[in-house]
């Protein structure tokens, strides 16, 4: 199997966010793949080097469809937990230092003084 086609997508959740202050990301990857395969892909899609690999299996749940009574199974797959070497983190999924809002008014103060300078 094609090494981009493992990874599916990134899990981004409080969880997952979580787990990235300790220097693991979480990913949906295919049934069908391996922890070396996992491993493999990772460091050659995102230039890391994956220490160690957990995988879990998931379970679908029972939707009901909306004025009907049927049901069907949504979801289900596989999730890996990728551990990085301590330092290295993917620049693409790292949580961003979010800046307070005194700090954004001042950063706009100074710009406004700069252009008023400036003219």
């Amino acid at each position: 199997m094609k090494q981009s086609y493992l990874i599916k997508k990134a899990v981004l959740t409080e969880k997952a966010h979580k787990l990235m202050a300790q220097n693991a990301h979480s990913f949906i990857v295919s049934e069908k793949a391996g922890k070396t395969e996992i491993k493999n892909a990772v460091e050659k899609q995102f230039g890391v080097e994956v220490v160690k690999v957990n995988v879990l299996g998931f379970a679908p749940k029972r939707k009901r469809i909306s004025q009907t009574r049927k049901t069907t199974l949504v979801g289900g797959g596989k999730k890996a937990v990728v551990h990085l070497k301590q330092g290295q983190t993917i620049q693409l999924l790292s949580p961003e230092k979010g800046k307070k809002k005194a700090d954004k008014k001042e950063e706009k103060k100074i710009e406004k003084k700069d252009t008023e300078e400036i003219t």
